[in-house]
């Protein structure tokens, strides 16, 4: 084949590729939902898959009726949550609501002193202007809060659904990754293994750390909080608990509530709030994350970073809590890659 030839078949199948890849992106994109319930089945999977596991091998049950227990399991642990947490969060939730034109009014107050010093100081017109109208960005806010609560009613049929999945899911995990082995070429089987193997290794361990993680960040909040005589400290909790799920960001986020309700004269300061947030970070990051994250938290921090801000633009909230273990498992493939005779012979060239 000459120069030509070889040109004009590598602009071919480039070009089909391109073609392939833009279908397969604007299917998804047309069955986003769908590709979301199973996304959200498949973590709560990975989370319960390693009990369904040793029950078949250290009891030496029955696969459908291990994966019947464990989906009692799963279950049980969804009603354990609705009934303990959600109550507590329904009083302190209304009763905040009840309590936020007084909150808001101290803050307005607060940006009208605030707005004052800088006329005092100068600066410069866009930022007063920013800062006077931040109560109206806040009645915004809560008006999209408002919006965002009707989705409720979906959320409930997609839980449901997710049920269904979670079971079969459970059931057929294994399957499912047998027939993608099979897929390959029978040469390039064992890869195909070691990749998945690095795939569920990566979003497991995540899953399953960052649950841990969030949990410990949540309940030392809250009873910090509690302590302080901060009101909404369970709110504020579970709040930090479930926004400490993205890495280096979340937290910052979930500390923004607690820190609007703080300007009020009935509760602590400010300065003490955000020196509790900061140190709850410190022991999450000294301590937490190095233990029950292991290797995925070996990442960059500006990897991370990317890695969320990336995931968010693509696929939301959702995206940013896959990407980081997306990230660990593309390192992992690589470091495969790297162990790849090929990649050593071109090293030795």
């Amino acid at each position: 084949m000459n120069p030509v030839d070889k040109q004009w078949a590598f602009t071919v199948r480039l070009i089909t590729l391109i073609v392939v890849l833009g279908g397969a992106a604007l299917l998804l994109y047309s069955i986003s939902w769908v590709v979301g319930l199973l996304l959200v089945s498949t973590l709560i999977v990975y989370i319960f898959y390693p009990l369904l596991t040793l029950l078949k091998k250290r009891f030496n049950m029955q696969h459908g009726l291990a994966t019947g227990l464990v989906f009692l399991v799963f279950l049980l642990t969804c009603a354990l949550i609705v009934s303990l947490i959600v109550p507590i969060i329904y009083f302190e939730a209304t009763e905040l609501i009840e309590s936020f034109p007084h909150y808001l009014a101290r803050f307005q107050d607060y940006i009208s002193w605030l707005s004052q010093q800088i006329i005092i100081f100068e600066v410069e017109e866009e930022v007063r202007s920013y800062l006077v109208g931040l109560s109206d960005n806040i009645h915004q806010g809560i008006e999209y809060l408002a919006e965002a609560s009707l989705h409720l009613i979906v959320g409930a049929v997609d839980f449901f659904l997710i049920l269904f999945l979670v079971f079969y899911l459970l059931y057929d995990f294994h399957l499912v990754r047998d027939q993608f082995v099979d897929l390959v070429p029978v040469k390039h089987r064992a890869l195909a293994k070691e990749l998945i193997g690095v795939l569920d290794a990566n979003v497991g361990i995540f899953i399953r750390g960052s649950l841990i993680r969030c949990f410990a960040v949540g309940v030392i909040t809250s009873i910090v909080l509690l302590i302080l005589g901060m009101p909404y400290a369970m709110l504020l909790g579970l709040i930090a608990g479930v926004f400490n799920f993205i890495l280096y960001i979340g937290p910052y986020i979930a500390a923004v509530p607690a820190l609007l309700l703080s300007f009020s004269p009935l509760t602590p300061s400010p300065f003490l709030i955000i020196l509790v947030y900061v140190g709850i970070q410190v022991v999450d990051g000294m301590f937490l994350a190095p233990v029950v994250l292991g290797r995925i938290i070996k990442l960059r921090p500006i990897t991370i970073i990317v890695s969320i801000l990336v995931g968010g633009s693509l696929a939301g909230l959702l995206g940013m809590v896959l990407a980081v273990p997306l990230a660990g498992s593309a390192r992992g493939i690589l470091e495969i890659i790297k162990r790849g005779p090929a990649y050593r012979e071109e090293a030795q060239r």
